[in-house]
């Protein structure tokens, strides 16, 4: 079998085990009238303040560890079930810290918001839509006071939901109520100026004001793909890529977008960058360094066909830029040349955002296992499997 064909194989198989984690089981469950509280996978990053960490769960948990070691000082929370017990509890999304407050959406349309110290003092709010199929995928956002919520209302809709941050009253949605409901949403909103941009799967990018979920652009911007991953802001523009393989720049104020450059396949994880360069991780296996003052690709690492792609959104640590693949590896580079300085596995996939807290590396892969490396030490800190933790 020719590498081409392995990969084109390899990729198959992963497409599949994705979609069918987002588009089949809502489906089937719709049909068969089973509840969905099987458990899936894990896609919730690692959120850090002072020295504690936060993770969500494929079960619904959210577990907090210490940064050092790893432990665990307190039991974990466990997300409610809603109606009738339908709908998976999974936090798909990286949990939000915000002064003493921690926030996060589930999978079977709770968003949730706990006193970050002990997990209690448990405020909620239930998204509209469906039962069976409602839920959301990404990350809670707070901006002035507010949360913005992109959320699945069913099978093939999607609203966003603007939250007061303190008593999670529902202060608008877009589109209202009486409207029709937009593409199903998958990705975190990112909000600036009082407006948040998201993406979603009918291929459009939207910019709504949060005071009051208006329309800030004549229309939506329509791109060539599907928008799964989370936007990157610089300047005046937005950036991000979509499944049409292509990764696009959109003006702030008109939506008008342009194409930068093309991957070999879906940009599925969010970008990150220094201010001079975003680096973007593409389901082909590389990561493009794109350069904002030339408009032109910088490197490409590695560079050449691979069967391992990067669903998970990389990290810069001081000079270095880290990521890892869905085979379990993570990878340094020289975040200037694109270089490898270093590597290691971390065992199972990794599909979660990397977090960065002072010279640790945190990596939540698939099978729940939580890993800390030290960036100075080039070291193992400590592993955690989550399912242990009671």
């Amino acid at each position: 079998m020719s590498l081409s064909i392995f990969r084109k194989f390899n990729l198959g198989r992963l497409f599949f085990g994705v979609l069918l984690i987002l588009i089949a089981v809502p489906i089937l469950v719709g049909c068969t009238g089973q509840n969905r509280n099987a458990a899936t996978q894990s896609w919730s990053g690692v959120a850090v303040s002072n020295d504690t960490t936060y993770i969500g769960t494929k079960d619904g948990k959210l577990i907090q560890l210490s940064v050092e070691g790893g432990i665990a000082r307190i039991a974990p929370f466990e997300a409610p079930q809603t109606k009738q017990n339908q709908g998976f509890p999974a936090i798909y999304g990286t949990p939000t810290i915000n002064e003493d407050r921690i926030y996060f959406g589930t999978y079977n349309g709770l968003v949730v918001s706990l006193n970050r110290t002990d997990l209690r003092d448990m405020r909620s709010f239930e998204i509209g839509g469906n039962d069976l199929t409602k839920g959301i995928a990404g990350s809670v956002i707070v901006h002035e006071n507010r949360l913005v919520v992109a959320a699945a209302e069913d099978a093939n809709e999607g609203r966003l939901y603007v939250l007061d941050s303190q008593t999670l009253s529902e202060i608008c949605r877009y589109p209202a109520r009486n409207e029709d409901p937009i593409g199903q949403l998958w990705t975190t909103p990112i909000a600036a100026n009082g407006v948040a941009y998201f993406g979603d799967l009918n291929h459009y990018v939207h910019s709504i004001s949060i005071a009051d979920c208006s329309t800030n652009w004549v229309s939506p911007t329509k791109l060539g793909g599907a928008v799964v991953s989370p936007p990157t802001i610089l300047g005046n523009n937005l950036y991000l890529g979509t499944f049409d393989q292509y990764f696009y720049e959109i003006d702030l104020l008109t939506g008008s977008s342009k194409k930068l450059f093309a991957g070999e396949n879906w940009f599925w994880a969010g970008s990150i960058t220094d201010g001079n360069t975003i680096y973007v991780p593409n389901m082909d296996g590389n990561i493009y360094a794109y350069d904002l003052g030339t408009g032109r690709i910088r490197w490409v690492y590695p560079d050449e066909p691979q069967i391992d792609p990067i669903l998970a959104a990389p990290v810069l640590y001081e000079d270095k830029l880290v990521y890892a693949t869905d085979a379990g590896m993570m990878v340094v580079l020289d975040a200037v040349s694109g270089s490898r300085l270093w590597d290691r596995r971390v065992g199972d996939s990794v599909r979660s955002p990397l977090t960065s807290s002072e010279n640790l590396v945190f990596l939540h892969s698939i099978d729940e296992t939580i890993t800390a490396i030290d960036m100075e030490t080039r070291q193992l800190a400590w592993a955690r499997n989550l399912e242990d933790v009671r």
